[in-house]
């Protein structure tokens, strides 16, 4: 077993149940939860939204393909008036004259075979659908995963600026007590200069270290699509419920169930299938096409003479409405014989097209045992960290303690003392970094096995 997984029914009722706007957040600078974070990212930022609209965009598509199975209906009418000269049966005279036509219809046709062109038409779509809700889901553990990274990021740089804030503290104590030996005129005054220039540096580490925090705030906020803000704090996690099951180190297992459940795999196996579909929609311009076409219409023409209106009318209604009435029904058989070679360097490029999508899976594949290979080392040497670390930093506070002792009575230098202090510090520094990138280590292996929010679901049923 890898990670406590639970339902993605369950992420999905977090999702709801959470706050999912952000203008409260900055206006009151109130406490951003990790759940609270990812809810809002998953609403608001702009590229997930984009890959959103591709989806719909697909889901168009499939419903256009499958309109193209039903039958079209057309309406045409048409009117004209002729004017032209006729010459009397008798007198031999030409006059003048009129002639209205009017021609009114229902045209509706409906392929009845095109070798079955239409079908891989529509399957294609619908597979190509399924590949973009694939993606989606992709983009979406994405998007869950860089939320989080940069939460803890934001985490990190909290409590590095603690870190800071007890160097600083600790040095204003000494800076008190060395002025107060030199008073006393225990110390010489290089050790006064020297502890005033620590104490500045301090100062100006714990600045450097509060500007990392808000560029760190600025970069979540920009992920969650809201606008880049500092005034507000994140929660604090308990490493504790944090600290899934450590995952196993068999790689080729892992790579194994990562080919499995990651969905950019599964998107791409559909575009392979929707490739094979288009295949057989060029094929089947090889073949012979049927169409069954039916129209119902009616026509009226007239010559304008010294009529009244009433038998002019008359007239119309007969002819319009009665004589000229017509319909027909028909089919029609069409055989491809030359189209000068288009079908087949069409079926040309739909092959090849499917072959680069095989060769895009292979190597999909390839990447996915190398992203597990790498997280899996980086998971093993930050644990070892972590443990180096701890060791690293008990001695420093034990060598710290000591050097502060005999600085005190006199056995060692400021120097001394001073480079004490720094060790200190940095063990502090690399065990918090340690500390929350194992953590995000922990996450990289769930996101590399498309388990994100699986992993983030079994957080929130734990702290629940």
């Amino acid at each position: 077993m890898y990670f406590r997984t639970w339902s993605t029914a369950l992420f999905t009722l977090l999702t709801l149940l959470l706050p999912t706007t952000g203008k409260s957040l900055t206006q009151t600078g109130q406490v951003l939860s990790l759940e609270q974070a990812v809810t809002i990212a998953l609403k608001n930022n702009p590229g997930f939204a984009q890959q959103t609209n591709d989806m719909k965009s697909a889901e168009v598509t499939v419903s256009q393909q499958q309109a193209d199975f039903y039958p079209n209906l057309v309406l045409e009418a048409s009117g004209s008036e002729r004017f032209d000269k006729s010459q009397g049966d008798s007198t031999g005279n030409t006059e003048s004259r009129s002639v209205t036509s009017m021609n009114v219809g229902l045209v509706s046709s409906i392929n009845l075979f095109n070798g079955l062109g239409d079908i891989a038409a529509l399957k294609n779509s619908e597979l190509l659908l399924q590949a973009e809700l694939e993606s989606l889901s992709q983009s979406e553990q994405t998007l869950i995963f860089e939320t989080v990274s940069q939460f803890i990021q934001v985490l990190t740089d909290q409590e590095l600026i603690h870190v800071e804030e007890i160097n600083l503290e600790e040095n204003n104590e000494l800076l008190e007590r060395i002025e107060t030996f030199y008073e006393a005129g225990k110390v010489p005054i290089s050790d006064l200069y020297q502890q005033q220039a620590e104490t500045k540096q301090a100062e100006l580490d714990l600045l450097e270290a509060e500007h990392s925090l808000n560029v760190s705030k600025l970069l979540l906020m920009q992920t969650m699509g809201m606008v880049p803000t500092v005034v507000y704090q994140v929660s604090p996690l308990d490493f504790e419920i944090l600290s899934l099951m450590a995952p196993d180190d068999d790689t080729t297992h892992l790579t194994a169930l990562a080919l499995a459940n990651r969905s950019d795999i599964k998107a791409q196996k559909r575009q392979i299938e929707a490739a094979g579909q288009q295949i057989r929609q060029a094929k089947a311009s090889h073949l012979p096409k049927v169409d069954l076409s039916v129209s119902l219409g009616t026509d009226y023409s007239g010559l304008s003479d010294e009529k009244q209106y009433s038998e002019q009318f008359n007239d119309f209604l007969d002819e319009f409405v009665d004589e000229n009435l017509n319909s027909t029904i028909g089919i029609t058989f069409s055989i491809p014989l030359f189209d000068r070679f288009l079908t087949r360097n069409e079926i040309a490029k739909a092959r090849i097209g499917k072959r680069n999508e095989q060769s895009l899976l292979e190597e999909k594949k390839l990447q996915v045992g190398l992203e597990i290979a790498e997280a899996l080392q980086d998971y093993q040497k930050t644990q070892k960290q972590v443990d180096v670390f701890e060791s690293k930093l008990t001695y420093a506070r034990q060598a710290l303690h000591s050097y502060e002792e005999r600085y005190r009575v006199g056995a060692s230098t400021l120097i001394e003392l001073t480079d004490a202090r720094t060790q200190y510090v940095t063990a502090a520094f690399d065990r918090v970094q340690a500390k929350y990138d194992l953590v995000t280590q922990e996450i990289a292996v769930a996101y590399y096995l498309g388990n994100m929010k699986q992993m983030l679901a079994g957080l929130s049923q734990e702290k629940s």
